[in-house]
């Protein structure tokens, strides 16, 4: 029974020295997701507190955001470009204990502040590890999962708005959603698209202009109602982006192994 577990204990460890580029691009790249995320449920939970849910999202994704983020430190092929995780770690020791806090729309004001340098440095890390890799989908991997990020902060921009925490939410909402558009075309429009890529761009395409259609309106007349359209139409963003990044991290991973 030791025998076992020891080999059990191996092969774990094996698993995490093995991350291969593909995914690490994946999981930094879900950090900046994760940002956006988090300050939404935060909001939500003190809009809607009487929906447990929106709390339990809350303390899954501050959980994901740190096991990935110890990932990321185990990662042997990026030692160069440590000090830029550092930068990353740094400003969620300061931006987690008020994501784990008591929620008031005080404290919503600041996380939502605190939001935005911390997705910049989650950035800025991809970026140097989309360097890292040398391959042309390795930009596919990064952009596409920035839209996840997109689709998350267009929610946090709206809930900022109709909890009046933040003067420029709305413009920054429309802002993101011309953004999502353009990189969602730069994406369709990649030589290096399977059939199963190309397939599920045009499906979040229709979500996008589903989405749109719900800001056409006067929002503030909307209240409670568009909130659960927003938050699921942008979670359903999220998922096909995610599984679209999944693909791409496949693609440069594949490239990567002819290479060598």
């Amino acid at each position: 029974m030791k025998m076992f577990v020891a080999v059990l204990m191996i092969l774990f460890a094996g698993d995490s020295i093995a991350l291969s580029m593909g995914d690490a691009i994946n999981i930094a790249g879900r950090q900046r997701m994760l940002s956006q995320r988090i300050t939404q449920s935060f909001i939500l939970t003190g809009i809607q507190p009487e929906h447990v849910h929106y709390q339990t999202q809350l303390k899954r994704c501050i959980s994901e955001f740190q096991e990935n983020l110890d990932k990321l430190e185990t990662l042997e092929a990026a030692k160069s470009i440590r000090t830029d995780l550092s930068e990353v770690k740094q400003l969620w020791i300061e931006f987690k204990p008020i994501a784990e806090g008591a929620v008031s729309k005080d404290s919503a004001a600041v996380l939502y502040k605190k939001s935005a340098p911390l997705l910049s440095a989650a950035h800025a890390y991809v970026g140097k590890l989309e360097k890292l890799a040398g391959h042309a989908s390795a930009e596919l991997v990064n952009v596409s999962g920035r839209q996840r990020m997109l689709s998350q902060r267009i929610a946090k921009n709206y809930l900022a708005y109709y909890w009046n925490i933040d003067d420029k939410s709305l413009e920054n909402l429309y802002s993101d959603l011309a953004e999502y558009e353009l990189m969602l075309n730069y994406l369709k429009s990649s030589t290096l698209n399977t059939e199963e890529i190309s397939r599920k761009i045009l499906k979040t395409e229709g979500n996008l202009k589903f989405a749109t259609k719900g800001f056409d309106g006067n929002l503030s007349l909307e209240g409670r109602r568009l909130i659960f359209v927003v938050t699921g139409t942008t979670d359903i963003m999220l998922r096909n982006m995610d599984e679209i990044t999944k693909l791409y991290a496949k693609l440069l991973d594949s490239q990567q192994l002819a290479a060598n």
